[in-house]
Formats: C-alpha cells, structure tokens, sequence
C-alpha cells in the first residue's frame, strides 16, 4: 500500500467510527471539499463538520468501500461503493463512485467525490 492510501484507509475508519477529531485531523485546514461534483464545494474544516453532523443525523447503516485505488505523487485515485441508510425514508442508497484527492504535506487538501446522484437504488 501507498503512503497517501494508508492515510486515506485511516480517515475513512475515523469516519465509520465517526471520530471527528481524527477525521478533520487528515484534512488542511483549507479543504476543498466536492462531496458531490457539480455542487458548491465545501471550504475549511468548520463547513466539513457541519456537513458530517448533518449527514449523520439523517444516515445509518454506513458501507464504505475500496475497490481500486492509484497513487502518482500528491494524487489519490480511489474507486468503490458506498451505501447507507436514509433514516428519513427508510431506504437504501447505495451507488459506485470515484474520489481523486490531493494531499499537501501529508493531509488532504482537495478531495472530489464522482457518483452519479440520481443512482439512488440498491446496487
């Protein structure tokens, strides 16, 4: 495994642990963040975290997975699945997606998440 992999591997496990502390701790403090591309991104930790909590107030069940990943320098390729339940309609959301991130001095600096949001259905 990469050294920008590993990194990656213990923040998503911070996520699933849902160790904010820990997860914020991998980022910049200036992280881009395209949760979604096509939508605004999310800029700096405070925006991250207010989009962790309200995330979570309306997700259980989280799958995260890795399939592939890349690394070429500073880039991360990472490819799998995610899948959670929406606690406000009772139904699994589950899609593919593709994340490319950026790492400056050890920590994710840009990070866009590719997925296609209208694949709202049981993969």
């Amino acid at each position: 495994m990469g050294k920008l992999y590993d990194t990656y591997q213990n923040l998503r496990q911070a996520s699933l642990d849902r160790d904010d502390e820990a997860f914020l701790g991998f980022l910049t403090e200036d992280i881009e963040y395209h949760y979604h591309v096509g939508t605004r991104p999310l800029i700096g930790k405070e925006w991250v975290q207010k989009f962790l909590n309200k995330y979570r107030e309306v997700t259980a069940n989280p799958v995260w997975r890795v399939d592939n990943y890349a690394e070429k320098d500073n880039l991360l390729f990472v490819e799998g699945y995610e899948e959670y339940l929406d606690t406000r309609t009772n139904e699994t959301i589950a899609h593919p997606y593709m994340g490319i991130l950026e790492f400056h001095d050890g920590k994710i600096a840009k990070w866009r998440d590719y997925f296609e949001w209208d694949s709202k259905k049981e993969a």
